[in-house]
């Protein structure tokens, strides 16, 4: 597969990254090893398919991502969305295989390690391995909240569940203020996520909007104007859905 515009940079100016909740700064070897694999990716480029030969961890720096499912009749489910400070270790159990795809959906700026490197980073690093950590057991949180919406709730809950989980993801990141933010995403992107089509999405989002539940301007731009409601809908009680869902700083 062509890596076209997956251009390596030397990301010289900056003294700092974050991994999770915990940021990398000059003093920590680690940094050296994120700033020598930069990759600038444009949007909609697939940066991994499912089950190519893989031996890399993707870390997000800018942008988002997304990890996919695709049936052989072409299916798609969205697995998650990676921000900025996610950790993707796609490697299947073969130890060879990617187990899914990874797609930018934004321009994004991320450091692609190989998987021998990066396991030798955790070892060395006690922050890192923590922070590592504390990303997969967030990610794990995500999964098994999404997993329930899908096998047992309503397209209201399904979509009212991803709207105060991006809510919340985005808030750590300074990218979610008063419960306003912007997904750049399209309803298409959601309908994969929450496992609906667009034209349910685009309904049920009018119908948030009509309620007054939501507002919603320019390409997704979101406000959740009563959050209580949306969370009965969703099924979650959201400062505890944060602390499970998003890295904290210890």
């Amino acid at each position: 597969m062509t890596r076209q515009g997956a251009i390596p940079i030397q990301y010289t100016n900056v003294t700092s990254l974050r991994v999770g909740a915990m940021d990398f700064g000059s003093d920590d070897t680690a940094l050296n090893s994120f700033r020598r694999n930069v990759q600038r990716v444009p949007a909609n480029k697939i940066l991994l398919h499912d089950g190519e030969h893989n031996c890399k961890v993707i870390v997000v720096i800018e942008g988002w991502l997304a990890t996919s499912k695709s049936s052989l009749n072409g299916e798609v489910q969205l697995i998650d969305f990676m921000l900025p400070g996610d950790i993707a270790d796609p490697t299947s159990a073969d130890g060879k295989t990617a187990g899914l795809n990874i797609e930018a959906v934004t321009g994004a700026l991320v450091s692609v390690i190989p998987l021998a490197v990066w396991h030798r980073m955790l070892a060395e690093s006690p922050r890192l391995a923590r922070a590592n950590e504390q990303v997969q057991a967030a990610e794990r949180a995500r999964l098994s909240e999404r997993m329930l919406r899908l096998g047992r709730g309503s397209a209201e809950s399904r979509i009212a569940y991803a709207l105060i989980e991006l809510c919340m993801r985005l808030r750590p990141l300074g990218l979610s203020d008063n419960c306003a933010f912007h997904l750049p995403l399209t309803q298409r992107h959601i309908g994969d996520f929450t496992g609906l089509t667009a034209v349910h999405v685009c309904r049920t989002l009018r119908r948030f909007v009509r309620n007054g539940l939501v507002e919603t301007a320019d390409h997704m731009d979101i406000r959740i104007t009563n959050l209580a409601t949306l969370s009965e809908i969703a099924g979650v009680e959201p400062e505890r859905l944060a602390a499970e869902i998003t890295p904290l700083p210890e």
